[in-house]
């Protein structure tokens, strides 16, 4: 048999490859019987692809698992990992539905079973369970209970998910450290340590959220982007997940999408006395851009989306353009663009533009033929809304001089610029009166006195102003809710005049000024003077 073997190369290999498929089938009924686990070689088992359908290849793989065999309520699963995380979880969910025999196989049997997937069509809705927020339950009590219980990650997750809505949350932050996974929520802008969760809850969370999101599982070395939607009291409520590799693992942001931002009127926005009435006339005018700059997070989107409830009315064709769509509007259409496929803004507007619409909302201006072509679709009878990345309203103009438009384009197509940030409103459960130091208090003077007389502002003779000191109604940060600060620049025929010399943002300021604007500053001190904000949160975030 040797003297057959070594004058037979191709024969040696196949009995040294069966002895070691012997070799890993022996140890994995070793190891079956220290789970106390039933072994079996699936290569002796005839599969149900049937069965392979019910878990997506990419699922499988990360879990370690695979369901092989199913009859009426019977499920058979192999698993080579029955210690894998991912796995428990897949298992406690397939409990809910069959009776469930688990069998431990060797890499082999799984990676033969495996193979078969290529046969499988897999429904898109398989393991896509949502979350569910209920009402009433107290979700923030439920926080730091996670780390010393044996709850399932759905189950983790919900109360994270209740928790963050329940405290007025945009964003939750999964943020891995080396021996701990920090939860944070970010409410009214900014960041507050939500719970401290052990370091082993990190890839089972991450898994779960990216098997939610149907994003690669098997893949961490890489930015993914994906979206989930959950179920808050009946309501769906949209997720858009981000997962970035980091030092110690993968960093998952979640940002809710939530319905508030379309419910909000202008008159909510916090738009008062003169700038009301400009935005309200240059929205009903038959033509012409109107343009919101600030950062991310700046309350843009909302301003944009006020201003379509406004105009959305029976006999006005409304499309949108946007990256993401956000949030969903009735009776408006609303078009996703999409780089990936060279649908950029630009590409996605001119298609747009021979759809016969009234108004056009373009989600962001990037490049110099998104800003020509809409500004000629404002030239051209349509009312066209969309956001620019400016310090400052007057920084508008220039930066639309500087990407190449035509000053000559600009000037007629242009309408009204806004500036915005968002302040947090002063919790009315805890408000209280306050005296300022006096540099701060000879700044607010200072600032108070130059706002123009034509403005149709009142500022108050006695100076009054609040904080609050944090309360169980505002979970201790003495702010509760946001609301926007805003300069907005009208563009009068003297304005028009200016752009056609291609001016500075000092010299557009100084028109704007002498035309009744306010700074933000400005018109955040005014509210603070009317209990809304504070002075320092003013000067947080505008100064």
């Amino acid at each position: 048999m040797a003297s057959f073997l070594s004058n037979n190369p191709a024969g040696l290999t196949r009995a040294l490859d069966d002895q070691k498929r012997q070799i890993e089938e022996n140890q994995a009924q070793h190891t079956a019987a220290i789970h106390h686990l039933p072994y079996l070689k699936m290569q002796n088992f005839p599969l149900d692809l049937n069965s392979l359908a019910l878990l997506p290849v990419e699922q499988a793989k990360a879990s370690e698992s695979v369901p092989f065999f199913k009859e009426g309520k019977e499920l058979k699963i192999a698993t080579t990992n029955p210690n894998n995380q991912l796995f428990k979880e897949l298992k406690k969910q397939f409990e809910s539905k069959y009776k469930i025999t688990v069998y431990f196989v060797s890499k082999s049997s799984f990676n033969h079973t495996i193979s078969f997937y290529d046969k499988v069509v897999i429904p898109t809705s398989k393991f896509s369970e949502t979350i569910h927020i209920q009402d009433g339950e107290n979700y923030p009590e439920k926080l730091n209970a996670i780390n010393d219980s044996t709850m399932s990650a759905t189950e983790v997750l919900t109360i994270l998910f209740g928790s963050a809505v329940l405290r007025g949350s945009s964003d939750i932050h999964f943020e891995p450290e080396d021996h701990l996974l920090k939860v944070r929520f970010r409410v009214d802008g900014v960041l507050h340590d939500a719970v401290v969760l052990k370091k082993s809850w990190q890839k089972v969370l991450t898994s779960r959220l990216k098997l939610m999101a149907r994003l690669k599982l098997n893949v961490e070395n890489e930015a993914q982007d994906g979206r989930i939607t959950i179920l808050n009291n009946k309501q769906e409520l949209d997720v858009r997940v981000s997962v970035l590799p980091s030092s110690f693992g993968e960093a998952v942001v979640l940002r809710l999408l939530g319905i508030g931002a379309v419910d909000v009127s202008i008159s909510e926005l916090g738009l008062t006395g003169k700038a009301l009435e400009v935005i309200q006339t240059q929205l009903h005018k038959a033509n012409g851009m109107i343009i919101t700059t600030g950062p991310t997070g700046s309350g843009k989107t909302t301003t944009l989306y006020s201003f379509l409830r406004e105009l959305n009315q029976p006999g006005v064709k409304i499309i949108t353009l946007e990256d993401p769509v956000e949030y969903k509007v009735e009776g408006i259409q609303q078009t996703p663009v999409d780089h990936h496929v060279d649908f950029s803004f630009v590409k996605a507007l001119r298609a747009v533009l021979r759809q016969d619409p009234d108004v056009v909302m373009v989600g962001e201006i990037r490049d110099p033929e998104t800003a020509e072509t809409a500004l000629q679709a404002a030239l051209t009878g349509h009312i066209v809304l969309s956001t620019l990345h400016t310090n400052d309203a007057a920084g508008a103009v220039p930066r639309l001089i500087t990407m190449g438009v035509k000053p000559f384009v600009i000037a007629p197509a242009l309408n009204a610029i806004i500036a915005q940030r968002l302040v947090r409103r002063l919790c009315t459960s805890c408000m209280e009166k306050t005296e300022l130091d006096a540099p701060t208090l000879e700044k607010v003077n200072g600032l108070l006195s130059e706002i123009p007389k034509n403005s149709e502002v009142e500022v108050p003779k006695d100076l009054v102003f609040y904080t609050s000191k944090g309360c169980a109604q505002c979970g201790g940060l003495g702010y509760k809710g946001r609301m926007g600060i805003y300069e907005i620049i009208e563009v009068t025929d003297k304005m028009k005049e200016l752009i056609l010399t291609e001016p500075s943002g000092l010299a557009v300021k100084k028109l704007a000024t002498e035309q009744g604007s306010l700074t933000m500053i400005q018109d955040g001190l005014i509210k603070a003077t009317q209990k809304i904000t504070d002075v320092h949160e003013v000067f947080r975030v505008a100064g």
